[in-house]
Protein backbone atom coordinates (compact mmCIF):
# COMPACT_ATOMS: atom_id res chain seq x y z
CA UNK A 1 0.00 0.00 0.00
CA UNK A 2 0.99 3.63 -0.52
CA UNK A 3 0.86 5.74 2.63
CA UNK A 4 1.24 9.50 2.89
CA UNK A 5 2.59 11.04 6.09
CA UNK A 6 2.30 14.74 6.94
CA UNK A 7 3.57 16.90 9.74
CA UNK A 8 4.51 20.43 10.70
CA UNK A 9 7.12 20.52 13.43
CA UNK A 10 8.13 22.67 16.37
CA UNK A 11 9.74 25.23 14.07
CA UNK A 12 6.32 25.76 12.41
CA UNK A 13 7.93 26.68 9.10
CA UNK A 14 5.60 24.65 6.90
CA UNK A 15 4.30 21.19 6.04
CA UNK A 16 6.43 18.18 5.11
CA UNK A 17 4.75 15.39 3.14
CA UNK A 18 6.34 11.98 2.59
CA UNK A 19 5.14 9.03 0.52
CA UNK A 20 6.08 5.48 1.48
CA UNK A 21 5.38 2.12 -0.10
CA UNK A 22 4.69 -0.41 2.67
CA UNK A 23 4.47 -4.18 2.31
CA UNK A 24 4.48 -7.21 4.60
CA UNK A 25 3.73 -7.35 8.30
CA UNK A 26 6.03 -7.10 11.36
CA UNK A 27 8.62 -8.46 11.81
CA UNK A 28 8.97 -8.68 8.00
CA UNK A 29 7.53 -5.24 7.32
CA UNK A 30 9.22 -3.39 4.47
CA UNK A 31 9.02 0.33 3.82
CA UNK A 32 10.22 2.04 0.66
CA UNK A 33 10.65 5.81 0.37
CA UNK A 34 8.76 7.11 -2.65
CA UNK A 35 8.97 10.89 -2.38
CA UNK A 36 9.09 14.08 -0.31
CA UNK A 37 7.29 17.40 -0.74
CA UNK A 38 7.51 20.60 1.31
CA UNK A 39 5.32 23.67 1.33
CA UNK A 40 5.79 26.81 3.44
CA UNK A 41 3.15 28.29 5.71
CA UNK A 42 1.93 31.78 4.76
CA UNK A 43 3.76 34.24 7.10
CA UNK A 44 0.59 35.24 8.97
CA UNK A 45 -0.21 31.58 9.70
CA UNK A 46 3.28 30.85 11.04
CA UNK A 47 3.14 33.94 13.25
CA UNK A 48 -0.23 32.86 14.69
CA UNK A 49 1.00 29.30 15.37
CA UNK A 50 4.13 30.57 17.12
CA UNK A 51 2.13 33.04 19.19
CA UNK A 52 -0.12 30.22 20.42
CA UNK A 53 2.76 27.78 20.94
CA UNK A 54 4.74 30.41 22.85
CA UNK A 55 1.83 30.62 25.31
CA UNK A 56 0.69 34.09 24.36
CA UNK A 57 -2.89 35.26 24.91
CA UNK A 58 -5.51 33.54 22.77
CA UNK A 59 -9.15 32.45 22.82
CA UNK A 60 -10.92 29.14 22.29
CA UNK A 61 -12.46 30.70 19.16
CA UNK A 62 -9.02 31.40 17.70
CA UNK A 63 -7.77 27.86 18.46
CA UNK A 64 -10.93 26.36 16.91
CA UNK A 65 -10.59 28.48 13.77
CA UNK A 66 -6.89 27.67 13.43
CA UNK A 67 -7.65 23.95 13.82
CA UNK A 68 -9.85 24.05 10.70
CA UNK A 69 -7.66 26.50 8.81
CA UNK A 70 -4.67 24.18 9.30
CA UNK A 71 -6.81 21.23 8.24
CA UNK A 72 -7.40 23.02 4.93
CA UNK A 73 -3.68 23.80 4.58
CA UNK A 74 -2.75 20.16 5.22
CA UNK A 75 -5.33 18.94 2.70
CA UNK A 76 -3.96 21.33 0.07
CA UNK A 77 -0.43 20.11 0.81
CA UNK A 78 -1.53 16.48 0.33
CA UNK A 79 -3.18 17.27 -3.01
CA UNK A 80 -0.18 19.32 -4.22
CA UNK A 81 2.22 16.56 -3.16
CA UNK A 82 0.31 13.88 -5.06
CA UNK A 83 0.26 16.11 -8.14
CA UNK A 84 4.01 16.74 -7.76
CA UNK A 85 4.69 12.98 -7.61
CA UNK A 86 2.18 12.30 -10.41
CA UNK A 87 0.36 9.83 -8.18
CA UNK A 88 -3.44 9.72 -8.30
CA UNK A 89 -5.08 10.35 -4.91
CA UNK A 90 -7.12 7.17 -5.46
CA UNK A 91 -3.93 5.10 -5.32
CA UNK A 92 -3.04 6.32 -1.83
CA UNK A 93 -4.51 4.03 0.83
CA UNK A 94 -3.95 6.11 3.95
CA UNK A 95 -2.84 9.51 5.23
CA UNK A 96 -1.20 9.88 8.63
CA UNK A 97 -1.22 13.49 9.83
CA UNK A 98 0.59 14.54 12.98
CA UNK A 99 -0.82 18.05 12.93
CA UNK A 100 0.72 21.10 14.61
CA UNK A 101 1.57 20.90 18.30
CA UNK A 102 0.53 24.05 20.14
CA UNK A 103 1.01 22.68 23.67
CA UNK A 104 2.88 19.71 25.08
CA UNK A 105 3.56 18.70 28.68
CA UNK A 106 4.60 15.04 28.62
CA UNK A 107 4.44 14.40 32.36
CA UNK A 108 2.73 15.92 35.37
CA UNK A 109 4.74 18.88 36.61
CA UNK A 110 4.92 22.60 37.16
CA UNK A 111 4.24 24.96 34.28
CA UNK A 112 4.20 28.75 34.63
CA UNK A 113 4.34 28.35 38.40
CA UNK A 114 1.35 26.00 38.67
CA UNK A 115 1.04 22.24 39.05
CA UNK A 116 -0.23 20.89 35.74
CA UNK A 117 -1.59 17.54 34.53
CA UNK A 118 0.24 16.00 31.57
CA UNK A 119 -1.48 16.90 28.30
CA UNK A 120 -0.83 17.60 24.65
CA UNK A 121 -2.73 19.37 21.88
CA UNK A 122 -2.27 19.15 18.11
CA UNK A 123 -4.42 21.04 15.64
CA UNK A 124 -5.12 20.59 11.91
CA UNK A 125 -8.42 18.72 11.77
CA UNK A 126 -8.10 15.29 10.13
CA UNK A 127 -11.79 15.23 9.13
CA UNK A 128 -11.10 18.18 6.82
CA UNK A 129 -8.12 16.35 5.27
CA UNK A 130 -10.16 13.17 4.74
CA UNK A 131 -13.07 15.05 3.19
CA UNK A 132 -10.94 17.15 0.80
CA UNK A 133 -8.75 14.24 -0.37
CA UNK A 134 -11.17 11.32 -0.16
CA UNK A 135 -8.48 9.32 1.68
CA UNK A 136 -8.86 7.69 5.10
CA UNK A 137 -6.86 9.90 7.48
CA UNK A 138 -5.53 9.03 10.95
CA UNK A 139 -4.02 11.29 13.61
CA UNK A 140 -3.89 12.01 17.35
CA UNK A 141 -0.63 10.06 17.67
CA UNK A 142 0.69 11.97 20.70
CA UNK A 143 -2.55 11.74 22.74
CA UNK A 144 -2.75 8.00 21.95
CA UNK A 145 0.80 7.49 23.26
CA UNK A 146 0.08 9.46 26.44
CA UNK A 147 -3.18 7.59 27.03
CA UNK A 148 -1.13 4.36 26.89
CA UNK A 149 1.32 5.65 29.52
CA UNK A 150 3.93 7.31 27.31
CA UNK A 151 4.99 10.95 27.24
CA UNK A 152 3.72 11.66 23.73
CA UNK A 153 7.22 12.19 22.34
CA UNK A 154 9.23 11.14 20.52
CA UNK A 155 6.90 9.35 18.10
CA UNK A 156 9.47 7.57 15.94
CA UNK A 157 10.88 4.69 18.07
CA UNK A 158 8.74 1.88 16.63
CA UNK A 159 9.39 2.95 13.03
CA UNK A 160 13.11 3.31 13.82
CA UNK A 161 13.05 -0.21 15.27
CA UNK A 162 11.36 -1.69 12.18
CA UNK A 163 13.71 0.10 9.78
CA UNK A 164 17.09 -0.07 11.54
CA UNK A 165 17.18 -3.10 13.85
CA UNK A 166 20.06 -5.50 13.24
CA UNK A 167 21.03 -8.91 14.63
CA UNK A 168 24.70 -7.96 15.08
CA UNK A 169 24.91 -4.20 15.41
CA UNK A 170 23.36 -1.79 17.88
CA UNK A 171 22.23 1.50 16.38
CA UNK A 172 21.33 4.99 17.53
CA UNK A 173 19.01 7.19 15.43
CA UNK A 174 19.25 10.92 16.15
CA UNK A 175 16.65 13.32 14.75
CA UNK A 176 17.42 17.03 14.99
CA UNK A 177 14.14 18.82 14.45
CA UNK A 178 12.87 21.86 16.34
CA UNK A 179 13.25 19.55 19.35
CA UNK A 180 15.87 16.81 19.00
CA UNK A 181 15.23 13.18 19.95
CA UNK A 182 17.13 9.91 19.95
CA UNK A 183 16.17 6.24 19.56
CA UNK A 184 18.52 3.57 20.94
CA UNK A 185 18.22 0.13 19.29
CA UNK A 186 20.49 -2.55 20.82
CA UNK A 187 21.69 -5.49 18.71
CA UNK A 188 19.07 -8.27 18.53
CA UNK A 189 16.58 -5.82 20.03
CA UNK A 190 12.98 -6.72 20.68
CA UNK A 191 10.48 -3.85 20.83
CA UNK A 192 10.68 -3.72 24.64
CA UNK A 193 14.50 -3.30 24.45
CA UNK A 194 14.25 -0.05 22.49
CA UNK A 195 14.16 3.28 24.30
CA UNK A 196 13.88 6.86 23.12
CA UNK A 197 13.56 10.36 24.51
CA UNK A 198 13.75 14.06 23.61
CA UNK A 199 17.33 15.20 24.11
CA UNK A 200 16.42 18.90 24.23
CA UNK A 201 16.11 21.83 21.81
CA UNK A 202 17.44 21.32 18.29
CA UNK A 203 16.77 23.85 15.52
CA UNK A 204 14.11 25.77 17.42
CA UNK A 205 16.46 28.12 19.27
CA UNK A 206 18.83 28.44 16.29
CA UNK A 207 15.92 29.47 14.05
CA UNK A 208 14.75 32.08 16.56
CA UNK A 209 18.25 33.55 16.91
CA UNK A 210 18.73 33.70 13.13
CA UNK A 211 15.38 35.42 12.66
CA UNK A 212 16.19 37.94 15.37
CA UNK A 213 19.78 38.71 14.33
CA UNK A 214 18.87 39.08 10.64
CA UNK A 215 15.82 41.19 11.58
CA UNK A 216 13.50 38.79 9.79
CA UNK A 217 15.47 38.52 6.54
CA UNK A 218 16.10 34.80 7.25
CA UNK A 219 14.13 32.29 9.32
CA UNK A 220 16.83 29.61 9.56
CA UNK A 221 20.57 29.12 9.00
CA UNK A 222 20.56 27.73 5.45
CA UNK A 223 23.43 25.25 4.91
CA UNK A 224 24.73 26.29 8.38
CA UNK A 225 26.58 29.22 6.77
CA UNK A 226 26.28 31.44 9.84
CA UNK A 227 27.27 28.66 12.25
CA UNK A 228 30.27 27.62 10.13
CA UNK A 229 31.59 31.19 10.31
CA UNK A 230 31.49 31.23 14.11
CA UNK A 231 33.21 29.51 17.00
CA UNK A 232 32.18 27.63 20.12
CA UNK A 233 31.92 29.85 23.19
CA UNK A 234 32.97 27.29 25.78
CA UNK A 235 31.73 29.25 28.80
CA UNK A 236 28.26 29.63 27.28
CA UNK A 237 28.16 25.96 26.23
CA UNK A 238 29.10 24.83 29.76
CA UNK A 239 26.36 27.01 31.21
CA UNK A 240 23.76 25.70 28.78
CA UNK A 241 24.73 22.09 29.54
CA UNK A 242 23.72 22.66 33.17
CA UNK A 243 20.09 23.11 32.06
CA UNK A 244 18.04 20.89 34.45
CA UNK A 245 16.21 19.12 31.61
CA UNK A 246 19.50 17.80 30.19
CA UNK A 247 20.35 16.26 33.58
CA UNK A 248 17.00 14.41 33.90
CA UNK A 249 17.01 10.68 33.28
CA UNK A 250 14.77 9.38 30.48
CA UNK A 251 11.99 8.79 29.71
CA UNK A 252 11.44 12.49 29.15
CA UNK A 253 9.93 14.81 26.57
CA UNK A 254 9.95 18.54 26.12
CA UNK A 255 8.82 21.30 23.79
CA UNK A 256 8.66 24.98 22.97
CA UNK A 257 6.96 25.67 26.31
CA UNK A 258 10.17 24.83 28.22
CA UNK A 259 12.75 26.31 25.89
Amino acid sequence: MLVMGMMSGTSADGIDVALAGISGTPPELKARFEGHFHTLFPPYLRQTILRLANVKATTTAEISELNFLLGEQLAKAAIKAARHWRVALGKISLIGSHGQTIFHLGANGRFQGKVRVASTLQIGDISVIAERTGITTVGDFRPADMAAGGQGAPLMPFADYLLYRDALRGRVALNIGGIANVTVIPAKARPKDVFAFDTGPGNMIVDALVERTTRGRASYDRDAKIALGGRTIQELLSRLMREPYLLKRPPKSTGREQF
